[in-house]
């Protein structure tokens, strides 16, 4: 297995949330297919923009957390 899947599967194993996980790469994805530059060093143009996002994480240039919710007495309806 590549090194980037390695570091999303012992992030995802360690993560209360897999869901934040996974949206904190969709997220990352979108913005590199807009055109935002990659914060890793040496990035390859030939990567997808998903196997940049990954590699990203998994070095930890893009930090992610599950906010928590409101309690239900402060909820908008």
């Amino acid at each position: 297995m590549p090194a980037p899947f390695e570091k999303i599967d012992e992030l995802s194993a360690s993560s209360d949330n897999q869901y934040t996980l996974a949206l904190a790469i969709s997220i990352r994805v979108r913005k590199l297919r807009s055109g935002a530059p990659p914060l890793i060093e040496n990035a390859n143009p030939k990567h997808r923009p998903f196997e940049t996002a990954m590699k990203e994480i998994g070095e930890g240039k893009i930090l992610y957390r599950a906010e928590e919710p409101l309690p239900k007495n402060t909820r908008k309806n």
